[in-house]
């Protein structure tokens, strides 16, 4: 959108390019997760890639990951310990925090749902040039940065 025009042009908007794609994507990627006999969905799924990639996480963390608050963590964490891909140990200096590993059973799932998923974005990207989608990456990536809260300012004390 031009700041001369009135009227706001939906293909030329890159939030709701990358939503759309991130629907069509995410709907896919659950209905081959099922078809597959794997009884997860695509937001657990992202969860236990950023679990499974940092070797556990605290609750806390996987929510700034996420961009979720507490409650939702609670729930997702729960979900995927009941399903048995996950479990939560007590924080070592706070035993209130939780942080989160995959189980046995979690981490020998971990490597045909990747598989699932990355046949799904390989069907997405299917076509377009590597360079396109690395500038893309960048892109979005940025922009999601432009769009990160600034860091909290610190009043100077008088000393």
């Amino acid at each position: 959108m031009h700041a001369s025009t009135s009227h706001y042009l939906l293909k030329d908007s890159l939030g709701h390019l990358a939503t759309q794609f991130s629907k069509a994507a995410l709907k896919r990627i659950n209905q081959d997760l099922q078809e597959g006999g794997h009884a997860i969905t695509s937001e657990q799924w992202t969860a236990l890639v950023h679990i499974w990639n940092q070797g556990g996480l605290t609750q806390q963390e996987l929510g700034e990951r996420l961009l979720k608050d507490k409650t939702n963590i609670a729930r997702l964490a729960a979900g995927l310990e009941r399903a048995g891909y996950i479990q939560r140990e007590a924080g070592r200096v706070d035993r209130r925090e939780k942080t989160l590993r995959l189980t046995e059973f979690g981490k020998q799932a971990m490597p045909g749902i990747a598989a699932v998923v990355q046949r799904v974005l390989a069907d997405a990207y299917a076509g377009i040039d590597e360079h396109e989608l690395a500038l893309c990456r960048r892109v979005l990536a940025r922009a999601r940065q432009n769009l990160a809260p600034a860091p909290p300012v610190n009043p100077v004390s008088p000393i």
